[in-house]
């Protein structure tokens, strides 16, 4: 009868092949997972059904079926064997064809059926020979007791083998699990009946766990000769032997608790590695499990007694870190085998490092927390120079930990480096309160501080542990290569001792001195080589010596002098315009800081000191464009200087307000007016010098006015042709110059302020009081203009005039108005309007003339 489930051919090419192999010795077919499992299942329903087929259809097909042929036997016997099976003719047999039906399956599988029956009738046998021996154990004899132990493994077992035989693998598996279930019991039953003499409760453990590893391993691989295949039920009793040895050797007193888990461990791993050469693969991974557990438990107990025993005495020399480092080289082993993946024997690898880093720090766990972390940056740096010698890809093993080791180190360098800078900032917030010789405050020596000394051994710490990790991973280089540059080594290097020294005793002055001579000399490198990152960098080193010099007056002094000559410089050679522009503005901002610490330092009082400051500033932006014209090389004049012109008004601003503030208040507005006088002045000086400049005259001329309307206002002066009068004719005056140099400009665009600012207020006030002396003088006064303007033949004293006087007649005429009636206004304005309309059209018409006569000319 033809077989589809048939273990010992391939279901592919049907060619012969070992039985329980796990790949066609011929097609190359793999034959192990569970697809391999899922095919079987089906050809074995196949036959079923195949069988089933073959006995409804024997009366049909008795006479169709082809004769069997046999094969001769051999002279010493032999197995007929059948031909393969004959194709179905194309013409069905008669009769009603069959209907296809499509089978849902649903509920339990006919496999799944005779495995829990099994499996319940195992679990039956087992208790039925748990409650007999509890039972019967003492009425037996010790013929008895023996006969009945052995008689039932004995039964157990053969029933198992003999099922294997005959390819019952569910009855195999449940007989055998039921076997090894008696022999345990077997077990037990002699220790009750003293077959072990007086055995220690470990010791039976191990003796138990040792048999039922050796019987389930020598089960799992009897079943393999038999049709049956494999039995998991006896490698799980194997592991469960494994179990129960690895506790008992560790629960003994044979050997030391470390020494027992490293004996465990040892075991476990041998019996994983024999398990998976023999091809248990349950049995291997669960003795890898219960290997690694006690690895895991080794490792937590050797920190623990490394943590109890922290003193390098007892850890190096007495050797109570043996355990740590055995741990370390047991995981190291597998970073040996070959046949793992590469990632897990690196992770070995890795983690067997970090271990040893433990163990080079546990003896300083019970130091103060500076021995502590100095012991953790020497092991990175350790660490970080290995990870550089190792070739890839096990640097990456090293590379990890030190990547922890980085983590670590960044963070008490953080804490340093941001107390040495809070120092810094604390002493600058005392301005000008103490003395140029101070020094900085001693700092806290308990054991929870860190040393100073620490910050520079940490950064290189963190520096070589940057580098290490980044050569050992790609993604991380990519990261960190930028930062090993030449310019940010310097600023790191420079950083660290300026910090470093903040954190001591030291006198400022010395702090500060590095701090400018550092900022000076990356803006000197910036200006050499046109790079714009070295110029950012002195930039904060001098600002953060600006902060620290404000301490003093005396510190102050030379740090602003510094400043000044750096911002000069870059504003006068730097190519690029933005920078320039900047650069001006601080140099306008240095040199009025300069000359106001200047006046303090010479106890000036400030009111002069803003004078001298404003003259100062004054003479920048009037002699600049003079001094730097050869020496600039950034971009446009007119663009580049505006930087040191938006400083010197910021500038003057401020000093101003602050030389304001320090005089008495009835003294304030003069001072007030001083100042306004000479930024007036240097601005109105601005516009005449320069060409590119003239409009800065406005803001001069409106400087000039406001200060002589404060010191009008502080004299109390409220008449408004004093405050009106003086600016309206500096501003007629410019109007005239312009109209001297420009004949043919607009009298209106050129003379409009000023006749503005003379006739405007003093028409304000004659609206509101008309029978005045003001009335009469302003009257005049646009007379005047009307009478210039037409023999001028100028447009804008004869506009202004007009309207101003026009206005005030209005204004003189009101009381008569009053006395008029309604009509006699409306009137007015019709006939005014009249008269409007009348001459409109008559100059319409002469206009028409006049061009009608010009086409007529030849």
């Amino acid at each position: 009868m033809t077989r589809y489930a048939d273990p010992e051919r391939c279901p592919d090419c049907l060619a012969p092949m070992p039985y329980g192999a796990d790949r066609c010795p011929s097609c190359g077919l793999s034959l192990e997972g569970p697809l391999a499992a899922q095919l079987f299942t089906a050809l074995t329903t196949a036959d079923d059904l195949l069988a089933a087929m073959r006995a409804e259809t024997a009366a049909t097909t008795a006479a169709a079926a082809p004769p069997v042929t046999t094969t001769a036997a051999s002279e010493g016997g032999g197995v007929a064997t059948l031909p393969p099976p004959v194709t179905a003719p194309s013409t069905p047999p008669p009769g009603p064809s069959p209907t296809p039906h499509v089978h849902h399956h649903v509920g339990l599988s006919g496999a799944s059926v005779p495995k829990i029956l099994l499996g319940l009738g195992a679990l039956c046998l087992l208790v039925a020979a748990l409650v007999f021996l509890a039972v019967a154990w003492s009425t037996m004899g010790v013929a008895g007791r023996t006969a009945t132990l052995l008689g039932f493994t004995a039964v157990a077992g053969g029933l198992s083998a003999w099922s294997a035989r005959r390819d019952l693998r569910a009855a195999a598996e449940s007989l055998g699990v039921v076997a090894l279930g008696l022999l345990t019991f077997d077990l037990f039953g002699a220790r009750s009946a003293g077959w072990f003499g007086d055995i220690s409760t470990p010791a039976f453990v191990v003796l138990l766990g040792s048999v039922l590893a050796v019987a389930g391993v020598v089960a799992a691989t009897a079943v393999r000769r038999t049709p049956g295949g494999a039995m998991v039920g006896a490698e799980v009793f194997a592991v469960l032997g494994v179990v129960g040895a690895a506790s008992g050797v560790v629960a003994a007193d044979w050997f030391a608790f470390s020494a027992a888990l490293t004996l465990v461990v040892v075991l476990t791993a041998a019996v994983a590695v024999a398990a998976h050469a023999v091809r248990l693969d349950v049995l291997a991974v669960g003795a890898a499990i219960v290997g690694a557990l006690s690895w895991v438990a080794l490792a937590g107990s050797s920190w623990d007694r490394a943590l109890m025993n922290p003193s390098l005495q007892e850890l190096w020399i007495e050797l109570e870190v043996w355990p740590l480092l055995a741990a370390a080289l047991l995981v190291a082993v597998l970073s040996l085998a070959v046949r793992l993946p590469l990632a897990v024997r690196v992770g070995a690898l890795a983690v067997s490092v970090l271990l040893v880093a433990g163990a080079a720090l546990a003896p300083f766990t019970d130091e103060t927390v500076t021995v502590l972390t100095a012991a953790g940056a020497v092991v990175v740096l350790a660490g970080a120079v290995l990870a550089s010698l190792l070739p890839q890809p096990w640097r990456r093993a090293v590379g990890a930990p030190v990547g922890l080791g980085l983590a670590w180190m960044v963070v008490p360098a953080a804490a340093l480096a941001t107390e040495g800078l809070q120092r810094m900032v604390a002493a600058g917030r005392e301005t000008w309160v103490a003395g140029v010789g101070d020094s900085f405050a001693v700092r806290s020596t308990d054991d929870w501080a860190l040393a100073a000394w620490l910050l520079p051994l940490l950064v290189l710490a963190v520096t070589a542990a940057m580098i290490g990790f980044a050569r050992s991973f790609a993604e991380a280089d990519r990261l960190v290569s930028p930062l090993l540059n030449l310019h940010v080594v310097l600023v790191v290097a420079a950083a660290t001792a300026i910090l470093t020294a903040a954190l001591y005793p030291v006198p400022m002055w010395l702090v500060l001195t590095v701090l400018l001579a550092a900022g000076c000399g990356f803006a000197a490198a910036s200006l050499k080589a046109a790079r714009p990152r070295p110029l950012g960098i002195g930039v904060a080193f001098l600002s953060v010596a600006l902060l620290l010099a404000l301490h003093a007056e005396w510190l102050t002094l030379p740090t602003l002098a510094v400043l000044l000559v750096t911002a000069l410089a870059v504003h006068l050679r730097w190519p690029r315009l933005e920078v320039a522009v900047g650069a001006g503005a601080l140099v306008a901002g240095a040199l009025g800081a300069l000359v106001w610490t200047v006046g303090a330092v010479s106890d000036t009082a400030s009111e002069w000191t803003a004078t001298a400051a404003l003259l100062t500033l004054a003479v920048l932006v009037l002699a600049g464009p003079y001094a730097d014209e050869r020496l600039r090389v950034s971009g446009p004049a007119t663009y580049a200087r505006l930087g040191p012109e938006g400083g010197v008004f910021l500038t003057a601003f401020a000093v101003s307000v602050a030389g304001a503030a320090g005089v008495a208040s009835g003294s304030r507005a003069t001072w007030v007016a001083v100042y306004l006088t000479l930024a007036g002045a240097a601005a109105t000086a601005m516009a005449l010098l320069r060409t590119d400049r003239h409009s800065v005259g406005w803001i001069g001329g409106l400087l000039l006015v406001l200060a002589s309307w404060v010191r009008l206002a502080d004299l109390g002066v409220d008449t408004p042709e004093a405050y009106t009068l003086p600016a309206a004719v500096a501003l007629l005056v410019v109007g005239m110059v312009h109209l001297r140099r420009k004949p043919a400009s607009s009298t209106l665009a050129a003379l409009t302020p000023g006749l503005g600012l003379a006739l405007v207020p003093s028409l304000l006030w004659a609206l509101a009081d008309p029978i005045a002396l003001r009335s009469t003088l302003l009257g005049l006064a646009c007379l005047v203009l009307v009478v210039g303007g037409v023999r001028l033949h100028w447009s804008a004293p004869l506009v202004h005039g007009a309207v101003v006087g026009g206005l005030l007649v209005v204004r003189l005429a009101t009381p008569v108005a009053d006395a008029v009636p309604r009509w006699a206004l409306i009137g007015a304005a019709g006939i005014l309007l009249v008269a409007l309309g009348i001459t409109w059209e008559q100059r319409v018409r002469d206009a028409r003339r006049l061009a009608g006569y010009v086409r007529g000319l030849r």
